[in-house]
């Protein structure tokens, strides 16, 4: 079984748990229910839906965006601290020399 499936049959059924289980109660209107959850959480104030509500509506939504906060911070912090090889450098070098070289005595360049 390949990542993407194994991801898709954790992601798929834990989805519609969540909408079975969170939005059904509010009436099922799924981008209806996000929209007012998002209005009331900025301060439209006008929405039917308490601050517990509009964090449980909108959980999947803040779970991808801590997991896109995550990923971007790892990618960073292991740019940051990527070890530089001097010997491998060296072996690079020698290699390009060589085969600049043999190129030459072809008369590739």
């Amino acid at each position: 079984m390949l990542r993407y499936q194994r991801f898709s049959a954790v992601i798929l059924p834990a989805f519609s748990c969540y909408c079975y289980f969170i939005l059904l109660p509010l009436g099922w209107h799924f981008p209806r229910a996000i929209a007012n959850a998002l209005l009331n959480l900025v301060g439209g104030g006008w929405t039917y839906y308490s601050w517990r509500e509009c964090i449980r509506i909108l959980s999947p939504l803040l779970v991808v965006a801590l997991l896109g906060i995550y990923a971007l911070s790892d990618i960073a912090y292991t740019v940051i601290t990527f070890n530089d090889c001097k010997d491998a450098s060296a072996e690079i070098e020698t290699q390009v020399a060589e085969a600049k070289k043999e190129m030459k005595r072809r008369k590739i360049a």
